[in-house]
């Protein structure tokens, strides 16, 4: 009885309820003894404020923030026994709830195994780790902790498990249930192979034990992985899945970090979100793309495609290997590459614009009728349905196209997080089941009790669950499972061909590579690798191949190992000369980014000379990354391309790759690197040719004059002065012509105008007093289309002007316009710090106080993006209130006494000699500071002394 019961929230009407059905004496006995379970604490009990706040601000926070999105109301649940029958979906399916609470509660992640076991992640520990107290939360609630978790067994436990259920009669129910390892604290995704239960429990990725392969672990888990953040919950490390090649894949979320290290990977940074993969044998870390949504999903589909869903209105990301993806720079930080210049999209869509659909599978199983057949079935937790949608081929990647909702009910605490297709082709729904979805609200309201998960199948098929066990199969049984309809299967057994990792299997799947086409080759390839066959003989067989899939992945496995031979070289180059298939030149790309700059140079002139992807949404920022691989490393290897005026002549390489090229020179600076520009300048064809490369300048210079550029590179540039960055409005702009003023207004707001005659008229209007300019220049800052350039130009042009509205502007346009790029992020700091009114607002927006009455509002700018010399220049304000606050929020940075400078200085002085720094770090520091008054070799204004001459070794 307390089981049905237990979808109540009050003690008091279980009690109410209980004495209105029974009315025996003795029935009253027992009804009160279960009651009095029922009171007890559970190991999943909502957990209070007081019980996870770290101290009394952190307290006052919680309480007091304004929680937005799916918040948790007065609705009640549908038990489920109704529940079923809520749902509306096409007459050719039938809809079955396999299994609800009390058996489930909280499902986040399923799998099925080698026996047909479904595995369910239980995920009853979120939102807050158990033993750990929050210290801090920003707006987005991410948290800081006061310690990291311990990974098991040691460490403490937590209220997560994951459990198998069993259908041992075959009849399509799941009769048997086993908790399979309990105690987690924060687990997301479990996944079986290589004789281990792998548990992503952030921040480790976890190995059990089990050799016998029955599901319960032989003994502790041996750590593979540990570092991902565990800021936010609701986005840390998730979905494992196992690869065609051998690696586990994962995904991470959004709002957390991670420094993730294996036994041979070390210190691998990266902010938000991201696909990554890990091999198991090699104990290779490394990240896949990064990018994306809300990244809580991986797909698999039948040609080794990684696919994630999209927590926006698009349906999600097809992704590259060494790719980037679109994503809030500013909330979720900086691509790991401060080069890239530029992200691929998600795959576009047309259709249901509601928000959002976050994960998804390609159905390529036989069970479902033909429509459904190799099409997308995706869930979309916060509107409560689950939609059917097409691929739509589009060059390298696809659209899609929306079709029809194939499930979908009025009960909005339907919230499907997890989608699986099983051995049976039908497909399987974890329902976390809540009235509440979103997790911008620090109270713990979730529905701790309820969860369901649910079958959609053919309507004219038999829900039976015949039992098997492939990991008992031969090898010969197993070759034929490589050829079975279902991709379920074949995935299986490709895993199982990667336990064994059984030599005597290869001669007979390069006969079948060798003989047949499509899926069979392409499975054939995948288990000659994972048997240990993939050599130059395979690879050239695969290279080969009439099957466009079987080259691309012979082009993906050779890249896994960064490097091949003289004889593979040729062979890659010759195939991207000649390869018509855009997804393998896709590869190729993602692939000439892994080699060395003298295997990859070839691939990339190649791909350029001889086909122009331009129209490609991905293969010409594909081609950018490869080459911006090999820029500093293969300099005169990459200038050496370009001395073929007919490569100039391609619309990838003027579009795509010549302007991100010379600003990624100018922004690294440095003799090498400008003589590299210069170079460039000298082989264009063309005053034409040369446009791009005399924008990509100006981006890199970022507002600075070209006259702070070397004397070569000067000269260099003298040839396309008078095409390119004129200034045929600067002499009456200064000399206030209203004319002149509004031309040059209308072209600082222009896009399309070139960027040196823009970039021109702002610092023009930073040095002459021009009110009018404030609102185009604030603009500017706010606008989506705004280069770095010019964002970082206007930002050193407003201080001229004591309006209190910038301040206040540029406060808001912060996090999502200014954060990302670390030049213009420090050009906004320093013109925040540079007025009392504007510093006012900068402190206002790090610490805001609580007004009487209001709601607490989170900070928008976080203390830790201040760097030590702005809070310093705060205080030359000479403000007391100022002064206060800084001394506040950074005690830090207080004035210390000889005895502790001098302990500074030692301490500085060991660290120097203890490695090496940062150019790109220090550059940007000198730019944004010192070289606004002193010049060092090229950069700088020359207001004080000039730094060159100086002892730098000192």
């Amino acid at each position: 009885l307390c089981s049905i019961c237990s979808h109540l929230n009050a003690p008091e009407t279980m009690e109410n309820y209980c004495r209105n059905i029974v009315t025996s004496r003795a029935a009253i006995v027992i009804i009160v003894v279960g009651m009095t379970g029922c009171n007890q604490q559970k190991p999943n009990q909502n957990k209070k404020l007081e019980e996870v706040a770290g101290s009394e601000e952190v307290l006052n926070f919680m309480k007091t923030f304004d929680g937005r999105g799916a918040l948790t109301d007065s609705s009640n649940p549908v038990t489920p026994a109704d529940v079923v029958t809520t749902f509306r979906y096409p007459d050719d399916l039938a809809l079955d709830l396999v299994l609800s609470e009390p058996t489930v509660t909280q499902p986040v992640f399923l799998n099925f195994d080698h026996r047909g076991r479904l595995w369910v992640v239980q995920y009853n520990q979120y939102p807050y780790p158990e033993g750990l107290k929050v210290m801090s939360l920003d707006q987005h609630t991410r948290a800081a902790f006061d310690k990291m978790l311990q990974p098991p067994p040691d460490g403490i436990k937590g209220a997560d498990k994951i459990s198998f259920f069993e259908d041992t009669d075959g009849d399509g129910k799941f009769d048997k249930s086993t908790d399979a390892i309990t105690g987690l604290n924060i687990a997301t995704s479990v996944a079986l192979g290589r004789r281990n239960i792998w548990v992503m429990d952030p921040p480790y990725l976890l190995a059990y034990p089990d050799a016998d392969q029955d599901g319960i672990p032989d003994g502790p888990p041996l750590v593979h992985l540990e570092g991902f953040g565990i800021e936010d919950t609701h986005a840390v490390a998730n979905n494992l899945r196992w690869g065609p090649d051998g690696w586990l894949y994962g995904a991470q979320g959004s709002t957390c970090t991670a420094n993730v290290s294996s036994s041979v990977s070390k210190n691998v940074k990266f902010n938000g979100q991201a696909v990554w993969r890990y091999h198991p044998d090699t104990h290779i870390f490394e990240i896949f793309a990064e990018g994306g949504g809300n990244t809580f999903d991986v797909e698999i589909d039948e040609k080794g495609r990684i696919y994630s869903g999209d927590n926006g209105t698009s349906r999600g990301r097809y992704y590259k290997q060494g790719a980037y993806y679109v994503r809030n720079l500013g909330k979720h930080g900086a691509y790991t590459n401060p080069y890239a210049f530029g992200n691929l999209s998600n795959m576009k869509h047309e259709g249901d614009n509601a928000r959002f659909t976050h994960a998804f599978v390609r159905y390529q199983e036989q069970s479902l009728p033909a429509r459904y057949h190799d099409r997308m079935i995706a869930i979309n937790p916060l509107q409560s349905y689950v939609l059917l949608s097409s691929f739509e081929p589009q060059g390298s990647t696809f659209s899609n196209i929306d079709d029809t909702r194939i499930l979908q009910t009025d009960d909005h605490w339907f919230r499907p997080v997890d989608i699986t297709t099983g051995p049976d082709g039908a497909v399987y729904l974890a329902d976390w089941y809540d009235s509440r979805l979103t997790h911008v609200d620090p109270r713990d309201t979730w529905s701790k009790n309820t969860g369901r998960i649910y079958r959609l199948r053919n309507k004219n098929t038999d829900p039976s669950f015949p039992g098997f066990d492939i990991s008992t199969y031969s090898n010969d049984q197993l070759i034929a499972t490589l050829s079975n309809k279902n991709k379920w299967f074949r995935q299986q057994a490709l895993l199982e061909v990667g336990n064994r990792r059984n030599s005597a299997v290869i001669p007979e799947l390069t006969r079948i590579l060798e003989t047949e086409a499509g899926q069979s080759a392409l499975e054939a390839l995948w288990a000659i690798n994972l048997s240990g066959g993939f050599d130059d003989t395979v690879a050239v067989i695969a290279l080969h191949h009439s099957d466009p899939f079987v080259r691309m992945w012979a082009i993906r496995l050779l890249g896994d190992e960064n490097k091949v031979s003289p004889a593979i070289s040729v062979e890659l180059s010759r195939l991207a000369s000649v390869e018509p298939h855009a997804e393998v030149r896709s590869q190729l790309a993602a692939t000439a980014k892994r080699l060395p700059g003298v295997q990859s140079i070839p691939i990339i002139k190649n791909l350029l000379m001889h086909h122009d992807d331009d129209d490609d949404a991905d293969i010409p920022l594909q081609i950018w990354w490869a080459l911006e691989s090999k820029a500093v490393s293969d300099r005169k290897e990459v200038l050496a391309m370009f001395e073929n005026s007919s490569i100039w002549e391609k619309q990838t390489v003027s579009e795509s790759i010549l302007g991100r090229l010379m600003q990624r020179w100018v922004i690294a600076g440095g003799d090498q690197n400008y003589a590299a520009c210069s170079r460039l300048l000298k082989l264009a064809p063309s005053v034409k040719d040369a446009g791009p490369l005399i924008n990509g300048l100006q981006e890199g210079l970022r507002g600075r004059d070209v006259t702070t550029l070397p004397a070569e590179l000067v000269k260099a540039l003298q040839p396309f002065q008078a095409e390119f960055g004129k200034e045929s409005l600067a002499l009456a702009l200064r000399q206030g012509h209203r004319e002149a003023i509004d031309k040059a207004l209308l072209t600082i707001a222009d896009d399309h105008a070139a960027i040196g005659e823009r970039l021109s008229y702002i610092r023009i209007f930073g040095e002459v007093n021009r009110p009018e300019s404030v609102p185009v220049l604030l603009k500017l800052l706010e606008s989506g289309q705004s280069s770095a350039a010019i964002k970082q130009g206007s930002l050193e042009a407003l201080p001229r002007y004591d309006n209190p509205k910038i301040g206040s502007r540029v406060v808001d346009a912060y996090p999502d316009k200014l954060r990302a790029d670390p030049f213009v992020r420090a050009a906004a700091l320093t013109l925040l710090a540079s007025r009392k009114p504007w510093a006012v607002q900068l402190l206002n927006a790090i610490a805001r106080e609580k007004k009487p009455g209001e709601k607490f509002i989170a900070h928008t700018i976080d203390k830790t993006d201040v760097p030590v010399e702005i809070v310093h220049q705060l205080t030359l304000l000479k403000d007391p209130d100022i002064t206060e606050t800084v001394s506040r929020l950074w005690p830090e940075t207080a004035p210390v006494s000889q005895d502790e400078r001098n302990s500074q200085i030692t301490r500085v002085s060991q660290l120097l000699k203890s490695g090496a720094g940062d150019p790109l770090a220090g550059r940007l520091i000198f730019n944004s500071m010192c070289g606004r008054c002193h010049r060092l070799f090229e950069d700088g204004a020359s207001l004080g002394p000039d730094l060159t001459g100086y002892d730098r070794k000192n």
